[in-house]
């Protein structure tokens, strides 16, 4: 217990000098870096263009046309009906729309449909940062405990050191043989090993959670965590009832939340599969105009000739008229696009009688996947049941090594301060003495590690109940 307060007592000096990173900050930093919560946005703005395009295909489309050409050769005008050899110019413009009147309303269920997968996809949105908070604040609890073990080591060196030299001064005073001191020296440079294998595990910790808020290496040197003043857990119970919680989740969690929503979108999709199997009914509409080359106006004066019948006997002189190719000019292009305009309305029918078993092969896919959604809403609900069991179990478990390793840390403490006064005094040897550390050590370790796992476990369980990871 003293070495944890001695190791608070060390720390916080050193990180009011720092601008160290508190658990909160390290959350909403993941939250704005973190790769799969971009990318899980990413699909959230994808499935919403997908939700729009969906909504349009309810919706007429109207299209719009223009051309611009000439022609060579005899051909029959469209616009006139008469042949034309010389070159001719034409245009034409048009509008045309098509919307479908019904179609075994699948279209206007891929829209519902399409809502909610962006539903689902939002989410799975929030499921992703909920894991990314957990994440975070597992390795930032392990930074926390890699740190202590890492005090740890440096005060074991710094005891075995402090005792070499008080053995070096016996020696030289021939006070005391060189094979304890030697002993010694080879405790200090194991303990040397310990002190360099724990600052290795502290660096670990510290770049496993940069890489979880996207940090550049060359940050390492500057990176620390904020160590808070955690209480003694000693008097806290697990008053929680896992029941109650799973309760709490199974309606408000996002992955819960997600898998029901997947599934009534799975129902739609049954629903779509068996749209395709009734009549489809279309209309289109189109309005267009144009203009030819070919198309002329009489505008001048025809010469009249008479031409002389024989009818009864009788000579009769019949009136006609000799048109000259300069009697006629180009129809205006205005005027032409009014007189050339035409419409057309369609109705179409589209019946379904066989198709290769598509559309009843399609039904059974939509079948089966529904009952994959369902499956996967189960499965879900399971995994987070199991996840609270395993979180109240790890804590009753970790609270129960911990309260179990007071007693032993200060037995061990007792007995180190024993072996530690009789070897100063030579009364043991270096075998006893370090055996006497080594058993302090463990359940110093015992006592540290079972202390963040209660921590780490019941912020999980407080977080299953939409509370807030800190550790304030």
């Amino acid at each position: 217990m003293s070495r944890l307060i001695l190791f608070i007592a060390f720390c916080v000096p050193i990180f009011s000098r720092a601008q160290a990173w508190t658990l909160d900050s390290c959350v909403q930093y993941a939250y704005l870096k973190n790769i799969s919560i971009q990318q899980s946005e990413l699909n959230v703005k994808l499935s919403e263009a997908t939700e729009l395009n969906a909504f349009g295909s309810l919706l007429p489309n109207l299209n719009g046309q223009a051309t611009h050409g000439y022609n060579w050769g005899q051909r029959i005008d469209p616009f006139t009906n008469q042949f034309a050899t010389e070159r001719i110019r034409s245009n034409n413009f048009g509008l045309s729309t098509n919307v479908t009147l019904f179609n075994g309303f699948s279209l206007l269920n891929s829209w519902k449909q399409s809502e909610l997968n962006t539903e689902a996809n939002k989410w799975n949105y929030e499921k992703m940062r909920n894991d990314v908070a957990l994440n975070v604040s597992s390795s930032y609890l392990s930074v926390l405990l890699n740190r202590e073990f890492l005090y740890i080591a440096q005060q074991n060196v710094e005891a075995t050191r402090r005792q070499t030299n008080r053995l070096e001064k016996l020696v030289f005073a021939g006070q005391l043989a060189e094979g304890g001191l030697a002993d010694l020296q080879a405790q200090l440079a194991n303990d040397k090993a310990s002190m360099v294998s724990a600052e290795n595990n502290y660096e670990l910790a510290k770049i496993t959670l940069m890489q979880l808020l996207q940090l550049d290496a060359s940050q390492m040197e500057t990176f620390e965590v904020f160590v808070p003043d955690l209480k003694d857990i000693s008097g806290e119970q697990i008053i929680t009832n896992p029941e109650i919680i799973i309760q709490a989740a199974l309606s408000n969690f996002p992955e819960v939340k997600s898998a029901t929503t997947s599934l009534a979108s799975a129902d739609l999709g049954v629903k779509i599969a068996k749209g395709a199997q009734y009549p489809s009914i279309n209309a289109s509409y189109s309005y267009g105009s144009g203009f030819s080359g070919a198309s002329k106006e009489l505008t001048g004066e025809p010469e009249v000739v008479y031409t002389t019948y024989i009818v009864a006997g009788t000579e009769v002189s019949v009136p006609g008229f000799n048109f000259d190719s300069d009697d006629y000019t180009l129809k205006p292009f205005e005027r032409q696009f009014k007189d050339n305009v035409n419409q057309a309305l369609f109705l179409s029918l589209n019946i379904p009688i066989f198709n290769g078993f598509s559309a009843r092969t399609n039904v059974k896919r939509a079948e089966i996947n529904r009952e994959i959604s369902e499956l996967q809403l189960e499965q879900t609900k399971q995994n987070l049941e199991q996840s609270i069991y395993r979180a109240n179990a790890d804590a009753k478990a970790a609270l129960a090594t911990y309260n179990a390793s007071l007693e032993s840390v200060a037995a061990s403490e007792k007995a180190f301060a024993f072996a530690e006064s009789r070897f100063e005094n030579g009364l043991t040897n270096m075998v006893d003495y370090a055996d006497a550390r080594t058993r302090l050590d463990n359940a110093v370790a015992t006592q540290t590690r079972s202390k963040y796992e209660f921590i780490f476990s019941l912020k999980v369980l407080e977080f299953y109940q939409g509370k807030t990871i800190s550790l304030k």
